[in-house]
């Protein structure tokens, strides 16, 4: 059953409008009493979450949701439209942003620049839910370069020398994927007339193969930028370690990965499978992704600093997802799908354990973790929780999403990707359980155990922000152990997976 409507009703609609009115309403902050800014500017993720919640249950029942905003020549509108790959993305994005405002409170209590970084934020917020959303090319790219572009003042936001040169390149970088986007859409649009997203693609069988060429590598390489496929990834470790903590966590947790969902959008309703596979741009495609998968968590095992150590990791899990979506099947696209969510929880927590570390214990690289858990046993159980699960440990998130993706790669015919599936697992687990065995079993410096309050039980930090990471941890393993249960994420990617990738 499809429903259609233009109401102001629509779930979807105030999904996107109420992080616009909160981010309006964070130009009072300093005029706010303290308790009540919180609570208004709370509702807005949390309202969100239940909006996408709402969503998901009716995509579950087999209905669809599609508005009309504003038109802007015939035929060609602003529009939203929840289909299950939406509903699923769009669910990910509200909640991670809920726990990431919780964690907020208490990570910028003293800063004075606090009502800024929230304004921007629900800007962030609203163009990923209108992303999420988004029933066509041209709805998609709009919200898409808004968020883009207002993640530049928050990756700027502390005013750091680093800061601001990582802000520099991240705003290069974004500007150059939103010119081979606008480029790659206008391709599109003038080889086929149309905009809106549609199974199997909307370039038709007598569009001129060297127009479908240019408007899938354009359309790819725009979004490749954001979804750090090599050699496009150069922003990533600057803009990670520059940026607050939960402004990182969104930024790996569910920023990167819009990168990816707008190349499955590409791949499945702008160009199409049947053109890529005719052009064999998915096998390039493919490739790519298979090299920065590996190549990135190479890296990644060389890092001190702690958050580019993870940063690192997000470009190499991106891959992953890439690399699903280029097989062309749903049942690695099923896989690739439901990483996205999964890797948001798993990731964002662990990049809120960096960021609680480096606040109350000024810990910013690995080798200055000697011994950390003993002091913070609270946080380091949700980072070495989340560490396993993104490595694979069953029955934890990472696992499930890995395994569909392995098992879907084998269904596909593309058994040989398991070697980088597999490989890339194994370089997570060099990469991130050094630092639970250092977190545990290291010895703390006389310097570093000089600097801190002697340690108290209880006083590990305060409830905001521990409460979004104990939360998040729980989800972490919700999401494997309850993988297969009816409508779970794993569901809802697979009824996604089935709707793209079926047509073929």
């Amino acid at each position: 059953m499809s429903v259609h409507s233009n109401s102001l009703l629509s779930p979807a609609l105030w999904a996107v409008l109420l992080p616009l009115a909160a981010a309006c309403l964070s130009l009072l902050y300093g005029r706010l009493p303290r308790r009540g800014r919180f609570l208004l500017l709370g509702t807005a993720p949390v309202a969100s979450a239940l909006f996408a919640a709402i969503l998901v249950r009716g995509v579950l029942a087999g209905s669809s949701h599609e508005i009309r905003l504003v038109r802007l020549m015939p035929d060609v509108y602003l529009s939203l439209r929840v289909d299950a790959a939406g509903a699923l993305f769009g669910l990910s994005v509200a909640v991670l942003w809920s726990f990431i405002f919780v964690f907020s409170v208490g990570y910028l209590r003293d800063d004075r620049y606090a009502g800024r970084y929230h304004t921007f934020s629900m800007l962030c917020l609203a163009g990923l839910m209108g992303v999420a959303y988004a029933g066509d090319l041209i709805t998609f790219l709009a919200f898409y370069e808004l968020f883009s572009i207002m993640s530049y003042a928050l990756i700027v936001h502390e005013g750091t020398s680093s800061a601001i040169a990582a802000a520099r390149k991240y705003i290069v970088y974004i500007a150059a994927g939103g010119s081979l986007l606008v480029m790659g859409g206008a391709l599109a649009f003038s080889a086929s007339g149309a905009a809106d997203f549609a199974a199997g693609g909307v370039l038709g069988p007598g569009t001129p193969p060297t127009t479908a060429t240019g408007a899938a590598l354009l359309l790819i390489a725009g979004f490749g930028v954001k979804a750090a496929l090599f050699p496009l990834h150069g922003w990533v470790a600057d803009a990670h370690p520059a940026a607050p903590a939960p402004f990182s966590a969104a930024l790996s947790g569910v920023m990167v990965a819009a990168g990816t969902f707008g190349i499955v959008r590409v791949v499945y309703e702008v160009v199409g499978a049947r053109w890529l596979a005719v052009l064999a741009i998915d096998r390039g495609l493919a490739a790519v992704a298979a090299f920065t998968a590996i190549s990135a968590a190479v890296v990644a095992i060389k890092q001190d600093d702690l958050k580019r150590r993870l940063a690192y990791s997000t470009v190499s899990q991106m891959a992953y997802i890439t690399l699903g979506a280029s097989l062309l099947a749903p049942g690695p696209l099923t896989g690739a799908l439901v990483h996205i969510t999964n890797h948001a929880s798993m990731k964002g927590c662990l990049f809120l354990c960096a960021g609680l570390l480096a606040r109350n214990a000024g810990i910013t690289r690995v080798s200055q973790m000697g011994g950390i858990a003993r002091r913070f046993p609270v946080t380091m159980a949700a980072f070495t929780l989340s560490a396993l699960a993104l490595i694979g440990i069953p029955p934890l998130a990472g696992f499930v999403s890995k395994w569909v993706l392995g098992y879907g790669m084998l269904d596909a015919g593309a058994g040989g990707y398991l070697v980088v599936l597999l490989g890339g697992a194994a370089l997570a687990a060099v990469y991130l359980l050094p630092v639970v065995r250092i977190a545990y079993l290291g010895e703390p410096s006389e310097e570093r155990e000089g600097s801190l309050a002697p340690a108290r039980p209880g006083n590990e930090a305060a409830p905001s922000m521990l409460a979004p990471i104990v939360a998040l941890t729980a989800i972490t393993a919700l999401l494997g152990i309850a993988a297969f249960a009816d409508g779970s994420a794993l569901s809802l990617a697979r009824l996604a997976a089935e709707s793209l990738a079926g047509s073929r």
